[in-house]
């Protein structure tokens, strides 16, 4: 197989090329007057879709030069998804917005490792200032702003707002397709446990990089599990159920993870592990709590159980089970509500008789053990409308779990905006740095330009507008087409996703800028 090499200019311009065919196409979708995707896969349905991390995992070049290329840009997208869960598309633009402003002093003979120095300098400067001027939410007015924005949809806005009053901020969201028209909120119990599954072989959406089952069946132990033999009996068992296998264990490791990853791979079996919570003490009292809520037998090294002879009754269930990388939630388990009354009961009387910092984790526990889990069914006239709908809301709830964890900033590309007309670059800095510097400051305006370029407006007659106000907040309603404080109006942005798609664009971008020489097999 021959390979063929690119050097020099020949690399630096198939990067450009690679970075704004790519970036048109998500950056099509942004902002409230940003437009649909249609993509039609060749074996199956097409989609339309205004999500941005769909459109990228979607996208190829016709041209071989720039697969790999494309390939690296698509990864920036994809670890801003799951980093922050929203913010494909400001990541994207970014990207494009760093190197199109580094290709023209690259081409006029700066070092690109000097270049990179600056930028890095800039980056942590503009992601310091996104800390400084966020806001704590505060309301669900807020909550449901920032739904609204992520899904351009009001109605849906109102309806995960709804779903975090009832499940609260540690509660869990899950979606599912609905069998009507209308997108309707359920509440069932649930348990969330901080710890999700242990190899990526798991997942099942990858889209979401999630793993999911449906009535499952649930075998929770405080053993380390190493070999095939230890699981073998109950794994045959499983598999004449022909019914999900997930394995909650102190630990699952060697053979016997080997051993599950290749029946998923294979798809003998729908088998995962999941890593357990906490440690010491306070991770044998969850998987006690955990099998309580799911109706199972908790196998204890202490008590002399052994999973080897566990069968299927003693195996616990719910209706769902949702697992990300750090998470998990197991939705309407199986275990007896008077059962799971006692543990509570008997939790708050042991909290009682403790100090404050013991009794702390007692009521985490007792949090779990009675928190419910929002269930948006989502409703449409047609598939490809439910798939769409469906994106914005993954996405809309994610955003809202961003803004949870690190607040707010004004939205429309506004508080990156304002960032870079008000920072300068430090004074010991080399000429190169300097202009490194300089490159991130223009490329953060690069949002603001997408939103103008998708709503048919003149970036300089919106500059203009903003600049007869000086205040962080006031910025431009692409939705309205006018000036106003935004944070007021309800268009904001979650600062974890701002931060997250900005660290990532710098860190693809540098990347590839500093790249001389490619080899590619044709």
């Amino acid at each position: 197989m021959s390979k063929k090499v690119l050097s020099e200019n020949e690399v630096l311009t198939t990067v450009v090329e690679s970075v704004n065919k790519l970036a048109n196409c998500v950056g099509s979708t942004m902002g409230p007057k940003g437009r649909n995707v249609l993509i039609g896969p060749k074996d199956a349905a097409p989609t339309i879709t205004k999500d941005g991390v769909t459109v990228a995992n979607f996208y190829e070049s016709d041209n071989p030069n720039e697969r790999p290329f494309v390939s690296v840009l698509k990864q920036a997208a994809a670890q801003t998804n799951v980093t922050a869960g929203d913010g494909t598309t400001t990541s994207t633009i970014l990207t494009r917005g760093i190197i199109n402003n580094a290709y023209r002093y690259l081409l006029a003979g700066c070092s690109p490792t000097e270049l990179k120095k600056g930028m890095q300098k800039a980056t942590e400067d503009v992601v310091t200032k996104i800390k400084e001027s966020s806001k704590p939410i505060e309301t669900l007015d807020l909550v449901s702003d920032i739904a609204t924005i992520s899904a351009n949809d009001k109605t849906i806005g109102n309806l995960i707002s709804t779903a975090v009053a009832a499940v609260g901020k540690d509660g869990s969201i899950s979606i599912e397709e609905g069998r009507s028209m209308k997108t309707t909120l359920e509440l069932l119990e649930g348990f969330r446990m901080p710890s999700g599954y242990s190899a990526g072989a798991f997942i099942t959406d990858e889209r979401r990089s999630l793993l999911k089952y449906d009535e499952p069946l649930i075998l929770v132990t405080d053993e380390n599990i190493t070999k095939v033999e230890q699981i073998l009996p109950l794994l045959e068992k499983i598999a004449r159920e022909n019914r999900p296998l997930l394995i909650v264990a102190e630990s699952v490791r060697e053979q016997a993870l080997a051993a599950l990853i290749m029946n998923t791979v294979r798809g003998t079996m729908k088998v995962a592990a999941l890593n357990p919570p906490f440690f010491g003490e306070e991770r044998r009292d969850s998987l006690k709590d955990l099998a309580i809520a799911l109706g199972a037998k908790f196998f204890s090294k202490e008590a002399g159980d052994s999973i080897e002879d566990a069968t299927l009754a003693q195996l616990g269930t719910c209706k769902t089970v949702e697992s990300g990388k750090s998470w998990a939630t197991f939705i309407d388990g199986a275990g007896e509500n008077s059962a799971v009354e006692q543990r509570i009961e008997s939790l708050k009387k042991a909290a009682s008789e403790k100090s404050s910092s013991e009794a702390e984790s007692i009521y985490r526990r007792i949090s779990r053990l009675a928190s419910g889990v929002g269930i948006i069914k989502v409703g449409a006239s047609t598939e490809i409308e439910m798939k769409e709908k469906k994106h914005r809301i993954e996405d809309a709830i994610e955003a809202v779990k961003s803004a949870q964890e690190e607040g707010i900033v004004p939205g429309g590309g506004t508080a990156l905006y304002r960032i870079s007309s008000t920072t300068t670059p430090p004074e010991l800095l080399t000429q190169d740095e300097r202009t490194g510097y300089q490159i991130i400051l223009s490329a953060i305006t690069e949002p603001l330009k997408q939103l103008c370029a998708n709503s048919d407006l003149s970036y300089d007659v919106v500059c203009a507008e903003l600049s007869k106000e000086d205040a962080f907040e006031v910025g431009y309603n692409f939705y309205l087409e006018r000036t106003e404080n935004l944070l007021e109006a309800g268009v904001v942005d979650p600062a974890k996703v701002t931060r997250v798609a900005l660290e990532n664009a710098f860190s693809v971008a540098s990347t590839l800028l500093t790249t001389n020489f490619t080899i590619i097999e044709e």
